[in-house]
């Protein structure tokens, strides 16, 4: 008996160090690849904000959180759901080349609706129409983001061709942003050069996905893409309240103070995007592997859980010191002289990182797999009107200080209503009890 045991706990052993060695490889290649990218952006940011000025680069975000609307409503969640479904049929390749062409289907008909969306407002929006030109160039990142297969990737952690398609990404935008752009005039140049990075994100993705094998003759049907737009719903409505912090923030911003306003909000929350990166690739990756866990290993899932959370929480804590310390000094020399009140208001953007991570990482790795979602999902949308409610109450008084004091409020509401429902559900508390097993 005793030599039947040994060889598979060897084998089972083999199998964890071998699960520990992959994903911390994963981990590495993303937080690696993001902070490149959004440390190589930073060569062409502080340029732009010198360049355009703070009225114009308000104009560039404006158009650009318009088009994350866009992209949102087409994206539909698969972001998420995607890659779970991907590991449901990863190893059935016909399943999988459904999946792949129900999703990208779906995307083409949300993409449609949203451009009609798009010219309805441009004719009724005095903001939008006076800025037509830099909205439409923008726009291409929406169509971009119908054919890019990130999602794809992620569900098979294969997370090295990701970072292969960000740096081809950022190879185009970088050189030309300096060749092409000059003054406040080439705003819309600017806007086409930001496109432009998506746009070859999608076309790689494509390729390598076709030449990968994964992506086969079309395969659609109506009721695949009904069922992946249901499948998706509750991820779409997460996803959208995100958007009712920032993009909606800079949209409200732009109506009420005006667009230099809103390159201050923009300026201040880029630069707290980079010092955010570490804790938001740490959930990316860990998505994927939890899902597989919960259903093979729950013991382990919620180890990783729980070592995931603290990961988050203690360079979330670290982003925020160095931030705390430095915001004053950081703003003057990434942004110039021009951008009055930034430090400021990356102080309150920083400070709400820790309980935005903390939220994100506990919504969609401890609610989502106990079909929680859709109370996810409730308490984000009902956050993010609190924002709204928040930033048209602030923002008259306050300009960008008030956008970012309702998205801190908004944050901290729902990482407070997460830790409740996980308190009072018994199969919640279970769940994390097992890591006191042996």
């Amino acid at each position: 008996m005793n030599g039947s045991v040994a060889p598979r706990n060897i084998e089972q052993d083999g199998r964890e160090s071998r699960g520990r060695s992959r994903l911390g490889r994963n981990v590495f290649v993303m937080i690696v690849t993001f902070v490149g990218n959004y440390l190589a952006s930073f060569a062409t940011f502080p340029y732009l904000t010198r360049v355009l000025g703070p009225t114009h680069f308000g104009i560039l975000a404006y158009a650009m959180a318009i088009a994350a609307y866009g992209t949102l409503f087409t994206e539909w969640g698969f972001n998420l759901s995607g890659p779970k479904a991907v590991v449901d049929c990863r190893d059935h390749p016909c399943a999988l080349n459904e999946l792949i062409w129900s999703i990208a289907g779906a995307k083409v008909g949300l993409c449609l609706m949203s451009f009609v969306a798009l010219l309805a407002l441009m004719h009724f929006d005095r903001h939008l129409a006076s800025s037509r030109a830099v909205v439409l160039l923008s726009w291409l990142a929406v169509i971009a983001n119908v054919f890019t297969l990130y999602w794809l990737f992620q569900g098979l952690e294969r997370f090295y061709v990701i970072a292969v398609m960000v740096f081809a990404n950022r190879l185009v935008t970088l050189p030309l942003t300096f060749l092409l752009v000059h003054g406040p005039d080439d705003v819309a140049i600017a806007a086409t050069i930001q496109a432009a990075g998506p746009a070859v994100g999608a076309f790689l993705s494509i390729g390598v996905a076709w030449r990968l094998g994964l992506l086969k003759r079309p395969d659609l049907c109506w009721r695949s893409i009904c069922h992946r737009l249901a499948h998706g719903a509750d991820m779409f409505v997460a996803t959208a309240s995100v958007t009712l912090f920032g993009a909606a923030n800079a949209i409200i911003l732009a109506s009420l103070a005006g667009p230099y306003q809103v390159g201050i909000y923009a300026a201040a929350d880029k630069i707290k995007t980079v010092g955010n990166l570490v804790p938001a690739q740490i959930s990316a990756v860990l998505y994927p592997r939890i899902s597989r866990l919960f259903k093979e290993h729950k013991r382990a899932a919620a180890k990783l859980t729980v070592i995931g959370a603290i990961a988050t929480v203690v360079t979330s804590i670290g982003s925020v010191g160095v931030f705390f310390l430095l915001s004053g000094p950081l703003t003057r020399l990434i942004l110039g002289n021009d951008f009055h009140g930034a430090s400021s208001v990356l102080l309150v953007l920083c400070f709400s990182t820790l309980f935005g991570n903390l939220a994100y990482f506990l919504g969609l790795q401890v609610l989502v797999p106990f079909g929680q979602s859709r109370k996810r999902s409730l308490v984000m949308l009902s956050a993010g009107c609190l924002n709204i409610v928040l930033a048209f109450r602030f923002i008259p008084g306050a300009g960008a200080q008030g956008a970012a004091t309702s998205f801190l409020i908004a944050e901290a509401l729902i990482l407070v209503v997460y830790v409740i429902l996980i308190v009072r559900e018994p199969q919640l508390r279970t769940y994390f009890s097992l890591l006191m097993k042996r």
